[in-house]
């Protein structure tokens, strides 16, 4: 495996553990776990730490991890990956609401039938979180979706999940203006997104259905993995 200040890591936005280089973080609801993995059978836990309170969601992005509570969005610093350490809190995000981030910019999806949240509004809001606007993110654009939940990108193209609405595939290229240029449907609800190189793993309920994004703007569908019935 890479070094993690090397790699975005891989994991939903609704995710409550993600892998970045070589090293496992879950979250539980106070905590925050670290375990080396670099030897995948004998996986070490290097460090535990109090975060807050109802920690619900982690997302990795270069030397960061983006944690998530009912009260904001905890920031920490994980330039040394070994030992994250809280650099503060973005009181402008909820758990509840699935963020993704890159090195300038964070997507976050808000939907009225969020019953943890009791949310009002069905937007996708992308904040710009540059330097020392990561604690302090300043919204830039707002564009209304029905239901909109998990989501993720790749290069400058945004896959939005919908529920039954289906996938929204957005080009961000100006992130103040971005704008869906496809929407996929005829699967099941659409809940969260993976993309993972050329792959693009969605989650729906009843399974999995994977595409090809090797041109993210046109995902070509692959296959589909029900789940088991038991």
């Amino acid at each position: 495996m890479g070094d993690a200040s090397n790699s975005s890591g891989a994991g939903g936005s609704t995710a409550m553990m993600t892998i970045s280089g070589n090293y496992l973080y879950i979250v539980n609801s106070f905590t925050l776990q670290t375990y080396d993995i670099s030897n995948p059978a004998t996986a070490v836990l290097l460090s535990e730490q109090n975060v807050g309170w109802n920690i619900e969601t982690i997302f990795p992005y270069r030397d960061k991890l983006f944690i998530g509570s009912q009260t904001g969005m905890y920031v920490f610093d994980n330039s040394n990956p070994k030992y994250p350490k809280l650099q503060g809190q973005a009181q402008h995000f909820r758990a509840c609401d699935p963020v993704v981030a890159d090195d300038d910019f964070a997507y976050v999806t808000l939907r009225n039938n969020n019953q943890r949240c009791g949310g009002t509004q069905n937007v996708l809001n992308i904040y710009d979180i540059k330097g020392v606007n990561v604690l302090n993110p300043r919204l830039v654009s707002s564009l209304n979706m029905p239901q909109p939940n998990g989501l993720g990108f790749k290069d400058n193209i945004l896959y939005v999940c919908m529920g039954e609405a289906g996938l929204n595939v957005v080009d961000i290229s100006d992130r103040t203006k971005p704008q869906v240029i496809k929407t996929i449907s005829g699967e099941e609800p659409f809940v969260d997104v993976i993309p993972f190189d050329d792959l693009l793993i969605t989650y729906i309920q009843g399974g999995l259905v994977l595409y090809d994004i090797s041109n993210p703007a046109n995902p070509v569908k692959l296959s589909k993995i029900a789940e088991p019935t038991l």
